[in-house]
């Protein structure tokens, strides 16, 4: 009796010290939700944590704190907050937090871009990485023939469907993989190459794996739990894999480099190397590493999502792809699509933009980390506190954008009919220092590759097929769920 008695007194005492704690540690940060114990407010966030913050917003404001189990994250509302935070603070909001996923993937101090944390080396590495991007033409006219073979090819791979049902999703990667592929790796891939479509398929597995090990974050110790313990394999698994084949093509890139001849962003890191770089030249080798696999798997599949977005919500709005197709006829007829056009075509550039607001692909952003303390819209945020933007809280704001989750690209249009410049509570590639780095290539393969596809095809669905499901999945991008069309030529 006196063992149990002392257990009891133990565990009552240590329930009010972390009761004390929790309490403590609360008052450092933005009020928010109830948060349970052990938990927090994780079971909360089960039907889509964006949605669940979008409603928490207008109970709570534009800051606030949940619970990520025993991890408190500040999350960022709408554009005042967002901008307040990762434009105005941005030498602040800038840093990444250290997720236990990023460590197993990437274990090295050289993380490369995405994962690295805010810093000189960070900045130098991500500087070297947009110069020979720009240098080989990353959202400037001279990639345009580059971009639009591709495009042309992928427009060959739709017509060989001959109307039957088809899932886009892997051609429109391997389009948008090929095009950051002549960039980062100085060459392009047929569609039926058995590697590449290998690699390709390997990274749709790898988010996959990804999305669904997301709980290691927040509790490492479910790895000894087998079936999370194989997705935890898995991830591993695919990114040892993608990995490999980055290795392999800079090796060969080393062994064919000369400082005279530069191909590629590859042939501009060795460079950078070559003529003794001091910051580069302290990290780990893995860092190029993780570079190259940054900017190929980003440059991809960020692209062919938003792709994949548009064509889904088109199917499901026939008149706004009738108004598409009445524009490119008048305008661009059957030339060749092409940047300098864009103009012409205020429609269809308002239609792409609509596909980027209504479904993000990264609706809460990429984790942030505070590396001071700041204070935003009057709220004070620690040194060290995991931040989440809210993007999806901007782009379905009813006070910018009047009943969100209609599809309406004249959101858009002027008066007039023309392209409006939407800075308002639009940011598709956030903002700050974390802003996307390859967004100006982002935007010329969106238009190229979706006026080209819009110009040759009508898309619906197949017949009888139910009405598509758009609350889309969460990896490291939100995708749509699995999906077929009919790509029905026009000409």
């Amino acid at each position: 009796m006196a063992m149990e008695s002392l257990l009891v007194v133990v565990l009552t005492l240590l329930a009010v010290f972390l009761y004390v704690q929790n309490v403590r540690w609360k008052r450092r940060y933005p009020p928010g939700p109830r948060a349970w114990p052990i938990v927090g407010n994780l079971r909360d966030l089960a039907p889509g944590q964006h949605r669940v913050f979008a409603e928490w917003r207008l109970k709570y404001g534009d800051v606030f704190t949940v619970w990520l189990g025993p991890r408190p994250a500040v999350v960022l509302n709408g554009q005042d907050a967002v901008k307040e935070a990762l434009q105005k603070h941005g030498d602040i909001f800038s840093s990444r937090p250290d997720l236990f996923l990023w460590g197993k993937i990437i274990p090295t101090r050289g993380k490369g871009i995405t994962a690295a944390p805010y810093g000189p080396e960070w900045k130098e590495t991500r500087k070297v990485a947009l110069t020979w991007l720009n240098a080989f033409g990353a959202g400037k006219q001279s990639l345009e023939p580059t971009i639009v073979q591709e495009a042309q090819d992928l427009v060959q791979v739709f017509k060989d469907k001959q109307g039957q049902p088809f899932d886009p999703t892997v051609p429109l990667s391997l389009a948008a993989s090929n095009v950051i592929s002549s960039v980062v790796f100085g060459r392009r891939f047929n569609h039926d190459d058995e590697r590449f479509s290998r690699l390709i398929k390997l990274q749709n597995r790898y988010f996959r794996a990804n999305a669904s090990a997301q709980a290691l974050n927040v509790y490492p110790i479910l790895r000894h739990i087998p079936s999370i313990r194989r997705k935890l394999e898995e991830v591993v698994t695919c990114s040892e894999e993608i990995r490999s084949f980055v290795i392999e093509v800079i090796q060969e890139h080393r062994e064919t480099f000369d400082p005279n001849n530069i191909r590629d962003v590859i042939d501009g890191f060795l460079l950078e190397e070559h003529q003794g770089n001091r910051i580069l030249s302290e990290l780990p080798e893995d860092n190029i590493i993780n570079v190259i696999r940054n900017l190929f798997v980003a440059g991809s599949d960020t692209t062919a999502t938003t792709l994949s977005w548009a064509l889904l919500y088109l199917v499901m709005n026939q008149e706004v792809q009738r108004k598409v197709h009445v524009e490119i006829d008048v305008s661009l007829g059957k030339q060749t699509p092409s940047m300098l056009l864009r103009d012409y075509l205020p429609y269809t550039e308002a239609t792409i933009r609509e596909a980027q607001r209504i479904r993000s692909i990264a609706p809460s952003s990429v984790p942030h980390e505070t590396t001071a303390p700041a204070t935003i819209l009057g709220h004070q945020i620690p040194a060290g506190t995991f931040i989440l933007p809210n993007l999806w809280s901007l782009h379905m704001d009813p006070k910018f954008w009047p009943d969100p989750e209609r599809f309406d690209p004249t959101r858009f249009l002027d008066a007039d009919g023309q392209l409006a410049p939407r800075t308002e509570s639009f940011l598709p590639f956030s903002v700050g220092p974390r802003r996307c780095l390859g967004e100006q290539l982002a935007k010329f393969e969106l238009f190229l590759f979706f006026t080209s596809l819009l110009q040759q095809f009508t898309f619906k669905l197949p017949e009888g097929a139910p009405t598509p499901d758009t609350e889309g999945i969460f990896g490291l991008v939100f995708s749509p769920k699995p999906f077929k069309i009919c790509a029905f030529p026009r000409y």
